[in-house]
């Protein structure tokens, strides 16, 4: 019998954990006919706008495109199984791409799978260790500072493509300026089709803005907008096609060959050789994973940050279980890997798109999967007419919805030092690259907090019981741990040379923890203004810092308050008055800390009336 109960007890939790790491498990079950229309149409939806997207980003990378459609197809099955959020859709975005760029641009493709392979098994490690509480220090000004300076990269590495002129700089100044050298190479055919698909690009945008009373018109401009990158680029497309076909060739340059079919299954390759200057180059293992340097790291962190926040805003009033979406984004990774898919994560776009349409669960995954597959066997042959104009136009409008300028008036008004870490964040995401500026903008807002925890606010000043004695008020703000100690040591001591009479009241409402450091500052005290005969009095000691203290000196020799107190200016004695809807601290520790009852009678020391 209690053999049967242990084994349902195992059973239980067991099911437990697979419901919770292998979420297709709770609602699979439930799923209904309603369920398959609305995941049907969201996921064919979400899929026509990854094709395009797929073909961008991976040329963003510096990849071929079915690179980006591999990225595309194995992602979204991926997620079906492992996701939380019905809404995310795991693909390439122009963030992974511009910082895959940043750290493969001109080696093989081997480095770039396996920099996929690395980052999946560190989101992986974070969401088996619950290390999610790393992405809370970047702030929400720091990743829209390093947003707005990925849109202005990534415009300026499109113009080349949208005026159809060849620039080999890869850092963002001088690209700009030599692109700004070689201005009178302009392909006029380029540059009026990448014009004309950002008219259209911007027209179709403004769509859902017209006002109609017919809900059927209503939701047809609602495709049309939520499908301008596949609409602008199957147009100019078609019309490429019927150029190149009866003319034999285009005015403007096109994509190129992209192989049909799915990639070959495969573990990432461990080493790889590639030619420079003539000479056949062989890399071993350790020195792919030393070139690839700090982006094996910050790849998925960004990934991370990028995932977990469209989970928060699509989950609604559901808790987001973080972990579980570093597991998914780690395995989607992992087994990318397998496909010479490149490092991937949710993107708030196609999570719109999804949520517009009407999805249900993760399961819009499939269709959408399937849909990029259909399109590597079929159409494959066919994206050799699309546009490189296009495509960059594509970004450039994608990239400038980004910008988040008003960020930086509102943070003017509200916060300077806000301001500060999101304008440098920004220049130096331009000027050094987006990898960069987020470690500086992590470290700076790591130098903000490290600042309140050493130069917490401390309230100081003197003030007047109702008796007219006066007294010293100090109240420091936030938790008291060593870097802080010395100095509201030195605040309370510069003060009383300035009051040097008054007896001392803090408050440490403020305070619910301390460390070693800061209960030797409290003994200090109490020794040095003891001796004095000013007297010093704490209230509103929580049981947390009572139970520190106690183990450095005697808290039977504090003077430990809440309630109004009456002082007698003669001697600075204390003696406890209850008010009628208050208990005196003191009352309550001594019942199980063993405070004497004498006391409560007599102590040097002076106290107020503390709000």
């Amino acid at each position: 019998m209690e053999m049967a109960e242990n084994q349902k007890e195992h059973g239980s939790k067991f099911n437990k954990l697979l419901c919770k790491k292998l979420p297709i498990v709770q609602w699979l079950p439930h799923y209904t006919k309603g369920d398959i229309v609305a995941d049907f149409i969201a996921g064919i939806t979400v899929g026509m706008t990854m094709i395009p997207q797929s073909v961008a980003y991976a040329g963003l990378a510096g990849l071929k495109p079915q690179y980006g459609l591999y990225t595309a197809f194995i992602g979204s099955f991926t997620y079906v199984f492992l996701g939380t959020i019905k809404e995310v859709s795991i693909g390439p975005t122009s963030l992974m791409s511009l910082l895959i760029f940043s750290y493969v641009v001109g080696r093989p493709i081997e480095y770039v799978i396996l920099l996929t392979f690395l980052a999946g098994c560190v989101e992986l490690a974070m969401g088996l260790f619950k290390l999610g509480f790393l992405v809370d220090f970047i702030s929400p000004c720091l990743t829209s500072g390093f947003t707005s300076a990925t849109s202005i990269i990534i415009i300026v590495s499109q113009a080349k493509g949208f005026l159809g002129i060849s620039v080999k700089n890869h850092s963002t100044f001088l690209a700009l300026q030599e692109t700004l050298s070689k201005i009178g190479e302009t392909q006029i055919a380029d540059t009026l089709l990448g014009v004309l698909c950002v008219a259209f690009l911007l027209i179709l945008k403004q769509l859902t803005k017209i006002k109609v009373t017919s809900l059927k018109i209503k939701r047809l401009l609602w495709f049309l907008s939520i499908s301008k990158n596949a609409l602008v680029v199957l147009i100019s497309s078609v019309v490429a096609f019927y150029w190149y076909n009866t003319e034999g060739s285009t005015p403007f340059q096109l994509t190129g060959k992209v192989p049909s079919g799915m990639p070959e299954v495969a573990f990432p390759s461990t080493h790889t050789s590639f030619n420079v200057d003539n000479t056949t180059t062989t890399v071993g293992f350790t020195e792919m994973i030393i070139q690839l340097g700090s982006g094996i790291i910050v790849i998925p962190v960004v990934a991370v940050l990028a995932n977990v926040a469209i989970a928060k805003a699509y989950s609604a009033d559901a808790m987001v279980d973080a972990s579980q979406e570093m597991i998914s984004l780690g395995l989607c990774n992992i087994f990318g890997s397998f496909v010479r898919a490149m490092p991937s994560c949710g993107a708030f776009t196609r999570s719109s798109v999804a949520s517009s349409s009407g999805v249900r669960t993760p399961l819009q995954g499939i269709y959408s999967g399937t849909v990029i597959i259909l399109a590597l066997s079929f159409l494959a042959p066919y994206f050799f007419y699309i546009p490189k104009s296009t495509l960059a136009a594509v970004l450039i409008v994608a990239a400038s919805s980004l910008i988040d300028y008003e960020i930086f008036f509102t943070l003017w008004r509200c916060s300077k030092i806000d301001f500060v870490i999101t304008t440098l964040t920004f220049l130096f995401g331009i000027l050094l690259g987006v990898e960069k500026s987020i470690v500086i903008g992590a470290i700076l807002n790591a130098l903000v907090l490290l600042r309140c925890w050493s130069r917490p606010a401390i309230l100081i000043e003197p003030r007047t019981t109702e008796k007219g004695l006066e007294y010293l008020y100090v109240k420091p703000e936030l938790g008291l741990f060593y870097p802080a100690a010395d100095y509201l040591t030195e605040c309370i001591k510069k003060q009383n040379k300035k009051h040097p009479t008054m007896p001392i009241a803090m408050d440490c409402y403020g305070i619910l923890k301390i460390d070693y450091s800061a209960a030797k500052s409290f003994e200090t005290l109490v020794k040095t203004y003891s001796k004095k005969q000013v007297g010093i009095v704490f209230l509103n000691v929580s049981q947390n810092v009572l139970g520190t203290l106690e183990y450095i000196l005697d808290v039977d020799s504090l003077s430990l308050f809440k309630s109004t107190e009456e002082v007698t200016s003669g001697s600075f004695a204390i003696r406890d008055i209850e008010a009628p809807d208050e208990e005196p601290l003191i009352n309550k520790l001594k019942k199980d800390r063993r405070f004497s009852e004498h006391r409560l009678d007599i102590r040097k020391g002076s106290l107020c009336d503390v709000e």
